[in-house]
């Protein structure tokens, strides 16, 4: 069996930016995210006999391009001389690393500062859930309130960030085209 600790790290860091990849040239969002998947569902499989010469992100980035230009071209909607596609996948492949962390950096403080904004029971059952990881029993026991008071806790606790986080959303996607990341 494979050894996922290798690989989940890897996906969680990068399959937003490869699922934006896949999603310029194959302009579907779905198949975007099957390439992506099938990329580290590939990596995954062949974890040891993989050589990667540049950084993971370089590589992933070749791959999910390549598997998507792929899938265009058995589909046939793609020209591969099309200079505008070449272009904005190009231009995707020049962010460093500090650049995609310090657009991570930044939504990471907007979505602390939203949670901050929750009522105080409410974000302390919410970061037990998903910070700490308890279960809903478990959180119940230390806090003392019922199971269906934490199952509500966490139901608004989504919703909320759901409502707070799409102006997030729009603002990150307006940054996004403004610089060409979308």
């Amino acid at each position: 069996m494979a050894d996922l600790s290798k690989i989940e790290p890897l996906f969680r860091e990068h399959y937003s930016f490869l699922c934006a990849i896949a999603y310029k040239v194959v302009e579907d969002e779905e198949v975007a995210k099957d390439i992506v998947q099938n990329f580290f569902l590939y990596c995954l499989d062949k974890m040891s006999t993989i050589e990667i010469h540049a950084s993971f992100k370089s590589y992933a980035f070749r791959a999910v391009r390549n598997a998507s230009l792929s899938y265009r071209k058995k589909s046939k909607k793609v020209d591969f001389n099309d200079e505008l596609l070449r272009k904005k996948t190009a231009n995707m492949a020049s962010y460093s690393e500090q650049d995609v962390q310090e657009h991570e950096t930044a939504r990471d403080l907007v979505l602390w500062e939203i949670i901050g904004q929750m009522p105080e029971k409410r974000r302390h059952v919410f970061l037990l859930s998903n910070k700490e990881g308890l279960k809903y029993t478990e959180i119940a026991e230390q806090l003392d309130i019922s199971v269906n008071t934490v199952k509500t806790h966490i139901k608004l606790s989504y919703e909320f960030l759901r409502r707070e986080c799409q102006s997030l959303v729009r603002i990150m996607v307006l940054v996004g085209i403004w610089i060409g990341f979308y």
